[in-house]
């Protein structure tokens, strides 16, 4: 593939020099799996040129394993067994990991496998393939994730604070050292933290990114979710994206903010304060489109069976398809900073769920409202406690409470499988079959199902 090192030819050159001047000894050449875990091989530099033009082998099977490594038996691994995929860098995705010694990284997207058939299930390929269906709407999608993540002891998996008092500085300032250490970090590898925050639930923290344009959000959240729980665990500590892990305790989200704006990054599109909704026909539609798919995205967004036990009313987390200006319990936030500074929080994800795939599907389903110019329900005015209180519209859909009944809403949903493909919807089918199977076999042995939702997702997501 000597064509895809000569198109990048000056800047494969910028980085083999960056690789010299900054004594780097490895690159990782990294994808970002269905269940968002980070799986890598370690290049050393004096290979890196040839790697580039070669690509770097994987099963394909990686892509579909469950978080432990566990092997499922999707139609991909039927099809092809444990053949290799061909993988090939994104140059753009280039930085060194300063928390790491003498180490770069770069993201790369898998091509081809078997006798040359695409591979059609890469998360960040689906979501690029939706960034770039919006930009031919002349339309950019500006973003970023907020993640709320679990802080622990290493070795007892005790969280390092046991109250629960939000953003107190005496809380907060325990750890101070080691979450300025991260931000530092971070910014040294092209991801800017906006603020460090101590969150409500034991353990809990939250370290808000910086927005991007496409796909380089993603890839920044990708680089935060491993980049954390690698300096975390260089500290004796463990950082865990796991949406819950303790059955009296909160949840953890991941939520998307963004907006969108014209091909030239300068204009708003989601505003308009000449309408009474402040939002423009566009913005309308946009979040219209969202509400419209929520049964779907709820797994999508928030896929792994223990994120079912976080949207109940009452947790600050949606439960029901609804939409409210600065109201944390609709599914969509719409919060107002005039009109340049308008943007919407996309709030159905857990802090498990894929980025990529989280900006996959929120984009197609905001087409799907522009496309076909959905009317967008009356706001909530206030924020919800429970379901009875008589101000949810009458109708209003519900998010699944169970993994079988959301399973089902995303394979009914003809718009999502098509935008997202139907072999990837296979592939995410089979991983929560998977799940669902596991969790089956160990709750019938007496476990509590708490216990195996960690010794499942605790350490690796």
């Amino acid at each position: 593939m000597g064509e895809n090192a000569g198109k990048n030819q000056d800047l494969v050159e910028d980085i083999i020099e960056k690789l010299k001047e900054e004594n780097i000894d490895n690159v990782r050449f990294e994808f970002c799996d269905i269940n968002a875990v980070a799986r890598s091989k370690s290049i050393p530099t004096r290979h890196f040129k040839s790697k580039v033009n070669s690509g770097v082998l994987f099963p394909i099977c990686c892509l579909t394993c469950d978080p432990a490594g566990g092997m499922v038996n999707d139609h991909i691994v039927q099809r092809y067994l444990w053949s290799d995929m061909v993988c090939y860098p994104d140059l753009s995705t280039f930085t060194v990991l300063p928390w790491m010694k003498n180490t770069g990284r770069v993201f790369v997207t898998p091509s081809s496998v078997g006798d040359g058939d695409q591979v059609t299930i890469d998360p960040r390929s689906i979501a690029t393939n939706q960034i770039q269906a919006l930009m031919e709407k002349e339309m950019k999608f500006f973003s970023t994730f907020e993640y709320e993540f679990w802080l622990v002891d290493e070795i007892t998996r005790k969280p390092v604070t046991t109250d629960k008092n939000i953003f107190s500085t005496i809380r907060l300032s325990k750890y101070q050292d080691f979450l300025n250490k991260v931000s530092r970090n971070f910014f040294i590898a092209g991801v800017d933290i906006e603020c460090i925050e101590s969150e409500y639930a034991k353990g809990q923290f939250e370290l808000p990114m910086e927005p991007a344009f496409g796909i380089e959000a993603g890839d920044n959240a990708v680089t935060f979710r491993t980049g954390l729980k690698e300096m975390a665990l260089q500290e004796g500590l463990m950082a865990s994206f796991m949406t819950k892990p303790y059955e009296n305790d909160e949840g953890s989200s991941g939520h998307l903010n963004h907006s969108l704006w014209g091909l030239d990054g300068k204009t708003p599109l989601l505003a308009d304060t000449s309408r009474p909704s402040g939002l423009s026909e566009i913005g309308e539609h946009w979040i219209a489109g969202i509400l419209a798919h929520v049964p779907a995205l709820s797994i999508l967004q928030a896929p792994t069976l223990n994120c079912r036990d976080r949207n109940k009313p009452g947790t600050f987390a949606p439960f029901n398809a609804t939409w409210g200006y600065d109201n944390r319990t609709c599914a969509v936030r719409v919060k107002q900073n005039g009109g340049h500074g308008l943007y919407l929080e996309n709030r159905l994800g857990s802090s498990a769920g894929n980025p990529y795939i989280n900006l996959a599907a929120t984009i197609a389903a905001g087409i799907d409202g522009i496309d076909r110019q959905l009317p967008l329900p009356t706001a909530l005015p206030f924020n919800m406690s429970s379901d009875d209180e008589g101000i949810i519209p009458s109708g209003t859909t519900l998010i699944p409470t169970d993994g079988e009944a959301a399973l089902q809403a995303l394979l009914n949903d003809e718009h999502l499988v098509k935008a997202l493909g139907s072999e990837f919807v296979k592939s995410f089918e089979a991983i929560r079959r998977h799940e669902m199977k596991l969790m089956d076999d160990y709750t019938k042995s007496g476990t509590n199902k708490f216990e195996w939702a960690r010794e499942l997702y605790f350490e690796y997501i």
